[in-house]
């Protein structure tokens, strides 16, 4: 039977549709794509350098700081070792496992699984930052699409489709590209952005999109939780409050801060929703009280044990020092500063914010409880010093703001044609600030990477100095591995101290923040490099601490410059010796 004309127009439009649909999908994943591979730009400028070093230089990869890195490869090495729990390899002290950063140890056993070689576990954990990268980013699209999904705006109906998707992308862009505001820099004969906040990495525009793997997992979380919460017609299938109470209580497990906040938000968007609704809730109390009161009820109840479970442990060490080190060591938050380091993306979305409540958006409802609890919690933990401001800086803030300001500029692109040319204006500005940072990030990370290459001093990096390691150090901490057990205690400096656990195993007297009372260690391990110790005193103190292997190399000699330790202490015995490195045992 032939086709009828009209069906030869409905089979077309369907195959338009769904071309249309499809080159979305491809457009969003290009989107997506562009941004991870620009945010690993300086890795693959490093890697392409890896034969640049002094040819007694190891190359290793690592990200944002050598001490935290070694921290989170220490535990992908306890998880590709069988461990069930997470051990803490950077005290002596005997203790039980915990379930403290155990995502890494999950990260280990699926790094084992595919028999990945642990001397490359740091490829397990950059391929964390690369898929969870584009799943958070994939998630944060879905939110602004999800936003700009239902308005419709001043263009004739046929382009209302074709306009969402335009301010769909924007909010995307002002939330990926938020930045700083701006400080010029002429540096190498070029200008570049500066910014405020440089030393906190989350405030990177560039360097966030692919930051650390747990972080990227909550923040991936947050969202999701954040945009389902607000879908009614996802809050009213009682099977979805248990999906979610297990997605809740994963963020409570990798990302704890994180569930807090989202309980924050939660909290306001409820409010917010309820006064919406007051006029009309006599009719609706029985659905909106299951989707707003039980439903979170039930998904609280869930996730709630996690943090309950965190609370008690940081009571114990070794995990109280996580609190003992931000009693002794507040991080500095300074209001004014971080404000700035927001950037104009604060101000665009604050606004937007205001017009939502104003107008009532409710679509918009859970964006602007998102930016309301994270200032709240900014304000009030400023007087808490159990944990800092900074720690609510990781929350994604610029996601909502970004399509705030958005919903503003769409807002104010229905006026007229000039405010339709105005808002334009203003985006384009705002995201080519956004790139305009993100380059200059780049630019500043090729220059410490260059000048990290071609480093020769000190010996062996401490404090700030960040370098690749000596071949030879490797090779002697290679040496602890195939001489002693994973339960053997070392001694060392903190060098050594931090890099002993991911290399060999082994569980070290001093070596990161997290060793219970570093500050006290430090100092009785230079008293002993120091030779200030005499021969008794230096045995009581290793058998106290069940220490029977020393390493000693530059840092070691730095404390007093001793070249020979049995020479101060005789009950020592050198069982390794190879270049600028020993190691002793009695």
């Amino acid at each position: 039977m032939p086709l009828s004309k009209n069906s030869i127009n409905v089979s077309e439009y369907h195959k338009n549709l769904y071309n249309r649909w499809h080159m979305r999908r491809v457009f969003w994943g290009i989107l997506v794509f562009f941004f991870i591979l620009f945010s690993l730009v300086p890795m693959f400028y490093e890697l392409s350098r890896q034969n640049d070093l002094h040819p007694d230089r190891q190359f290793e990869l690592v990200h944002n700081f050598y001490t935290d890195y070694n921290f989170y490869l220490s535990r992908i090495r306890e998880g590709r070792e069988g461990a069930v729990t997470v051990t803490e390899k950077y005290t002596s002290e005997p203790h039980q496992g915990s379930y403290i950063q155990i995502m890494y140890l999950a990260m280990g056993k699926v790094s084992a699984w595919f028999n990945v070689p642990w001397p490359n576990s740091g490829d397990t954990y950059h391929m964390a930052r690369i898929v969870l990268s584009a799943t958070l980013l994939f998630l944060i699209s879905y939110a602004a699409k999800w936003a700009f999904e239902k308005f419709r705006f001043r263009w004739p109906a046929s382009n209302a489709s074709r306009s969402n998707a335009g301010w769909q992308i924007l909010a995307f862009l002002l939330a990926v590209t938020a930045s700083s505001w701006p400080i010029p820099v002429f540096s190498n004969n070029e200008w570049r952005f500066g910014g405020y906040m440089p030393w906190w990495s989350v405030m990177d525009s560039l360097q966030r999109i692919t930051f650390i793997p747990h972080m990227l997992a909550g923040q991936a979380l947050i969202v999701f939780l954040l945009v389902a919460f607000a879908q009614e017609n996802v809050m009213k299938k009682a099977g979805n409050w248990v999906f979610l109470g297990f997605l809740a209580f994963l963020l409570g497990t990798v990302f704890p801060a994180g569930l807090g906040f989202v309980f924050a938000a939660w909290g306001v968007f409820i409010v917010l929703d309820f006064l919406y609704r007051l006029p009309s809730l006599r009719r609706e109390r029985v659905p909106w009280i299951l989707t707003r009161i039980v439903g979170p009820a039930i998904v609280g109840a869930i996730s709630t044990p996690t943090l309950l479970y965190f609370s008690l442990v940081v009571k114990v060490y070794p995990w109280k020092r996580l609190i003992d080190y931000a009693l002794l060591h507040p991080q500095p938050f300074n209001l004014r500063e971080y404000i700035l380091a927001v950037g104009p993306m604060l101000l665009f979305g604050v606004v937007g914010g205001l017009l939502v409540l104003v107008k009532r958006e409710r679509r918009m409802f859970v964006f602007v409880a998102w930016v309301i609890a994270w200032m709240v919690l900014i304000l009030a933990f400023q007087y808490i010093p159990q944990e800092s401001p900074l720690r609510f800086t990781e929350m994604l803030p610029q996601v909502p703001l970004g399509i705030l300001g958005a919903y503003l500029l769409s807002d104010l692109s229905r006026l007229s044609d000039l405010w339709k040319k105005i808002a334009i204006t203003i985006a384009v500005g705002l995201i080519a600030l956004g790139l305009g940072q993100m380059y200059s990030s780049w630019r500043w990370q090729k220059e410490f990477l260059d000048q990290k290459i071609s480093a020769t001093q000190p010996l062996v990096p401490t404090g700030s100095y960040v370098m690749y390691p000596l071949k030879d150090f490797l090779a002697a901490i290679n040496f602890i591995q195939n001489t002693t057990s994973r339960s053997t205690v070392i001694l060392s400096e903190t060098t050594a101290g931090n890099y002993i656990p991911v290399y060999s195993g082994n569980t070290v007297y001093v070596g990161q923040a997290n060793t219970v009372n570093t500050e006290q260690k430090e100092l009785i391990v230079k008293d002993f490099f120091a030779g200030n110790m005499s021969p008794g005193q230096a045995m009581e103190f290793l058998k106290v601490n069940n220490l029977h292997y020393i390493f000693f190399g530059p840092q070691e000699e730095a404390d007093g410059g001793l070249l020979n330790l049995p020479n101060t202490y005789p009950f020592l015995t050198e069982i390794y010796h190879a270049g600028l490195f020993r190691v002793y045992h009695w």
